[in-house]
């Protein structure tokens, strides 16, 4: 059979008959909803596939036709056990150079992504034309029900991408450069003119309906992002939460990565990148766009902030803020490294932190119940920041931003102190664990401590000596700007209060049920079930076309 079937992918110029191939060939791999008890797939492992799907991803008719069913295969095949690695002849993955067999896999991938993004954001532009006040008013008076927006999840998609990222690092050249079909004749990404590189970018704009007619440069970063951008904030759902978590697993991936970060950072490949903005009390929903084509860190700095500002409740997603942080450190760690100056918009960065760290403190008494590393968490918000006082001249781009930053801290001064009051009582505690977590909080809010003490007294001299009641922004800033002297910090060492939840090894989990859900919807769309014979075909209409 097996024989057969890999003939029929080789050689076979009908296209319904390499439709039905492959979805008979979907239909043996889902049949067990468990991968490693699956006979055919073992099968599978011994009468491989792999050189067939290559040679199918590589045509661009055949990629156009059963790309999607290919790379659901390619996603699926890799996670069956085997006796050593190099038995399951999937693994290949991880061996091939950047080739356009990878390309191809990319560019199906991509356009997955570009195709829910599309539709999802068509979904919101619609919305923002449906909630003028009259539009309002007539479905209240009407009573008509309100549209909601509905995302159509790419598994295996977000599968393969993860599958490939993790097992094949040359996987990496083919998510930073491949285009999604739809693309591959648009405008390269815009450079930055030289002399340009330092000025720093604007606020995300709001996309109106003219904006979604315009085809910018992507590729299958962009396409991602893009997607993550969607899922990040329809976690209350249990499908869009594995969705959310693996695309920050997938993040993490690439931020491990020299190549991907550098490429992140390039100021000669920028792009404009829309992501979603949930509504809030604040603003209905939208599309946001960056106002100009920009490197891709940025991006992603956007991506992070937006989460950690939008889902800060009661039903704490820790595990989720884990890695945000984890994938903000790195890219802080490249630019200190490198002494790279991002031209972004950095106090976007330091008010979703601050406005985190004001939540946990605020909330300690239920979230310590939650969570066991509570305060493991606190210090990583507080290390972020203490990467941009400690190195913030290696790191910022522009004038200002270092007072911009100061500005941030005596702004928020109460909730300073009111952190290092929580951390003071918890680090008397009987339990040694919550001591040392506590008082490696409390170092590590040593300096942000240093800022508002230095600051606040001279604010209040100020204050005190021309009478004023309130201060404008600009004259607090001019008083942090001439009184840095005598202004002490220390270095800190935070390495490893980042590496501890680093290890990819803790996502193995996670996978194996992210692999078994998605073979289990791949069994409802595909009509396959234990009761279903599996080598009944059931699609009439490629049958009548052979």
């Amino acid at each position: 059979m097996f024989g057969f079937l890999k003939h029929a992918v080789q050689t076979t110029t009908n296209q319904s008959l390499l439709m039905l191939t492959f979805r008979f060939l979907i239909r043996l791999v889902v049949v067990k909803k468990d991968i490693n008890e699956n006979p055919f797939v073992a099968c599978m492992m011994v009468q491989s596939f792999f050189e067939d799907f290559m040679g199918v991803i590589s045509d661009p008719v055949k990629r156009n036709l059963v790309g999607q069913e290919t790379v659901a295969l390619l996603g699926i095949l890799p996670h069956f056990s085997t006796s050593e690695p190099e038995a399951n002849p999937y693994m290949q993955l991880s061996v091939m150079d950047p080739s356009i067999e990878l390309m191809g896999i990319a560019a199906v991938i991509g356009q997955s992504f570009r195709d829910t993004s599309k539709t999802f954001f068509q979904q919101v532009i619609a919305l923002q034309k449906d909630s003028t006040w009259v539009s309002w008013l007539t479905k209240t008076v009407t009573r008509s029900a309100r549209p909601t927006l509905s995302v159509d999840l790419k598994d295996t998609s977000l599968l393969a991408l993860c599958t490939g990222l993790k097992i094949g690092r040359n996987f990496v050249h083919a998510f930073t450069h491949a285009q999604s079909e739809i693309l591959v004749n648009a405008p390269p990404p815009t450079p930055t003119p030289d002399g340009d590189n330092s000025s720093i970018t604007s606020e995300p704009a709001i996309v109106t309906p003219k904006d979604t007619a315009v085809v910018e440069p992507s590729n299958l970063f962009v396409e991602f992002l893009q997607y993550a951008s969607i899922v990040m904030q329809h976690i209350k759902d249990e499908k869009p939460s594995e969705h959310a978590r693996m695309s920050l697993i997938i993040l993490s991936v690439i931020t491990e990565d020299h190549y991907t970060t550098q490429f992140m950072h390039d100021f000669s490949i920028n792009y404009r990148v829309q992501f979603f903005r949930s509504a809030s009390r604040y603003h209905p929903c939208q599309i946001l766009k960056s106002a100009k084509p920009e490197p891709l860190a940025c991006a992603v700095l956007n991506l992070i902030s937006e989460f950690i500002m939008s889902h800060m409740m009661l039903n704490f997603p820790h595990d989720l803020y884990f890695r945000c942080l984890l994938i903000v450190y790195r890219l802080m760690d490249y630019q200190k490294r490198t002494r790279f100056r991002l031209p972004y918009q950095w106090r976007t960065l330091w008010g979703s932190l601050l406005a985190l760290l004001k939540f946990l403190e605020s909330n300690e008494s239920y979230l310590m119940e939650q969570m066991s590393n509570f305060f493991l968490l606190c210090t990583q918000v507080v290390n972020i920041l203490n990467i941009f006082l400690i190195g913030g001249d290696a790191i910022l781009s522009q004038v200002g931003s270092y007072d911009d930053l100061c500005y941030e801290i005596v702004r928020n001064s109460s909730m300073v102190s009111s952190a290092s009051a929580m951390g003071l009582r918890y680090s008397s505690v009987q339990s040694a664990s919550m001591q040392a977590t506590a008082k490696r909080f409390l170092s590590a809010l040593t300096n942000l401590r240093s800022v508002v003490q230095h600051f606040t007294p001279k604010i209040d001299a100020f204050s005190l000596e021309f009478q004023k009641v309130t201060m404008e922004r600009e004259e607090i800033l001019n008083i942090i700007r001439t009184n840095y002297d005598n202004l002490s910090l220390k270095l800190v060492d935070m390495t490893e209060c980042f590496e501890k939840n680093s290890n990819g090894s803790k996502d193995k989990p996670f996978l194996t049920s992210f692999v078994a859900n998605t073979i289990l919807d791949l069994r409802q769309v595909y009509a396959v079930s234990d009761s279903v014979d599996v080598f009944t075909i059931g699609d009439d209409s490629l049958v009548q076309n052979l």
